[in-house]
């Protein structure tokens, strides 16, 4: 059996059956070690969800009962539940028949191992993949070391980098930054579109150790912030491209971020990769010999920021900004320790109630 996750959701390949798990049901099934009892989970998830103790309880059970029957909870030698031994192959996540067909198929690939995932990248070119590869040297897996799934994984990652200023429909294209068939990153200038890379690798390292939790949405500031100054968290389910260059129109700089990195220690935001070592200069390299296609829009450089308001929709005191950025019943689990950071920030700042931006 092999597990692929994605932003909480967990693909699991039992044989010749795929098992889609949604981040809630993902979740319940990573905390099935073989130890833990159906009520010992639910008492857990409850808390973490801010839900009455027991109200989860048939939900687990149901759940639970579901692993069992499709195999999904066969014990290894040691005792421990399957979940707890399997290597995180990151791929992409949409196993949609037409969307395996519109795929782009990717000439050259690489597989980086961060916090115990597997992060396949795709490449148009050789040159890219050779840049990421020394920008990223330390997590380079060896092919003798890659698992023979990853062999035929698509990739979690890919760039597409233009090397001439008109493509052959006659059209400017853009430097783009996919996960999985969506674009995430657009720019008129290589460099951002490969250091956007590193951020997004960030969100499956190890950002515990680097001292930030995740929060899900954005940060935003006025035109011309720097370091140091104060920005606004955003509340936003979905990330599309071209959104940051909407809000430039309107004096908004934002984070080419994945997620917020908050640290709880002293309630600032960093912008930038936690966690994440890469020396940026075979990147730069490789995006000076590449096309400039116009001017790019400016966005919040890497550092530390001081907090001043959260925005999201409906929020009008803490607890509902609370709930609006990690609502129970949907979105990505957020974990108790990110719940507890982004609870002591919303008793410091200012709460703005706003619209959910999803475009």
């Amino acid at each position: 059996m092999h597990s692929q996750y994605f932003d909480g959701e967990a693909v699991l390949a039992l044989g010749d059956e795929l098992h889609l798990l949604n981040p809630v049901a993902a979740l319940v099934w990573q905390c099935c070690d073989g130890e833990s009892s159906s009520t010992e989970i639910a008492d857990d998830l409850a808390e973490v969800f801010g839900a009455a103790p027991g109200t989860l309880q048939s939900d687990v059970e149901k759940a639970i009962g579901e692993f069992k029957s499709a195999g999904l909870l066969v014990p290894d030698e040691d005792g421990a539940g399957a979940s707890q031994r399997l290597s995180r192959l990151l791929t992409a996540y949409d196993l949609d028949c037409e969307s395996c067909k519109e795929a782009q198929p990717r000439a050259f690939r690489t597989v980086l191992e961060f916090g115990g995932h597997l992060v396949v990248i795709g490449f148009d070119t050789e040159d890219a993949c050779t840049a990421v590869e020394a920008a990223f040297s330390s997590y380079v897996l060896a092919p003798s070391d890659t698992p023979e799934p990853v062999d035929d994984a698509r990739p979690a990652f890919s760039l597409t980098l233009a090397t001439n200023t008109v493509d052959s429909r006659g059209i400017r294209p853009l430097h783009l930054l996919y996960r999985g068939g969506e674009v995430v990153v657009s720019g008129r200038n290589a460099s951002r579109v490969l250091n956007a890379l590193a951020a997004y690798l960030a969100f499956h390292g190890d950002l515990s150790s680097a001292g930030v939790v995740a929060i899900p949405g954005l940060v935003v500031a006025k035109a011309g912030t720097n370091p140091g100054e104060p920005v606004m968290l955003l509340q936003a389910n979905t990330r599309l491209s071209g959104r940051e260059r909407r809000l430039a129109k309107a004096g908004i700089m934002v984070a080419d971020s994945p997620a917020i990195w908050l640290d709880p220690a002293t309630h600032e935001v960093l912008v930038g990769a936690p966690g994440v070592s890469f020396d940026s200069s075979p990147l730069t390299s490789l995006a000076e010999g590449l096309p400039r296609l116009g001017a790019d829009i400016a966005i919040l450089s890497p550092g530390r920021y001081p907090v001043q308001a959260v925005s999201a929709r409906g929020a009008h005191d803490p607890l509902s900004a609370l709930l609006a950025f990690a609502p129970p019943s949907e979105g990505w689990p957020l974990a108790e320790s990110g719940l507890e950071a982004l609870d002591a920030l919303l008793d410091r700042v200012e709460i703005i109630e706003g619209n959910d931006i999803r475009g």
